[in-house]
Order: C-alpha cells, then structure tokens, then sequence
C-alpha cells in the first residue's frame, strides 16, 4: 500500500524530474567575478535553448546552467575550450 500511496508517487515523480533536468544541465566554473547570470545564458545559448542560469550567490565561484534539451548539453561538453570575459571556463556535466 505504501508504494501506491500519494506521497511516494509524488517523490517518485520528483526524483524522475531531477534526473531529467541532470541529464540536461552543465557545471560551469572558472568565470570572473561578478559575471552576470545573463553572460552566461548568452554563451551557452549558442548550444541550445536555456532553461535556467543558477548561480553561487554567497561566492559567485559556479553556476549550474540548464539547457531544454539533452542534445545542447552535449554539444556544450564536447566543445573543446569555453572563453568568457578572457577567461576559460570549466564544463562539466552536473
């Protein structure tokens, strides 16, 4: 009865969502200080469609970047070298 329950197929569904928003987000470091989640966006879009830019707020040393696709995602980790503001950036897969 418990798997069938309300709670567990609304954490099963949120569990499945994160997965798919992993399998289309990016771990971006190496950018300069101050740099605006909106430079960003703007690099990456080249990629794909992005879906949302999140940013460190405390130290401002990483950001997770989301494309709407899958695809664009891999577009952006196999890009050999990423530049922003002179500097290289550091892609990863989340």
């Amino acid at each position: 009865s418990h798997l069938a329950g309300r709670r567990h197929r609304r954490l099963r569904g949120l569990r499945a969502e994160r997965r798919a928003q992993e399998q289309r987000s990016l771990f971006v470091s190496g950018f300069p200080r101050g740099t605006e989640p909106a430079r960003l966006r703007q690099h990456f879009r080249a990629f794909g469609d992005v879906a949302t830019v999140v940013m460190d707020k405390e130290k401002g040393a990483f950001a997770i970047v989301e494309l709407r696709d899958p695809a664009g995602r891999q577009r952006a980790l196999d890009e050999p070298r990423h530049l922003l503001g002179g500097r290289r950036l550091r892609v990863r897969p989340r």
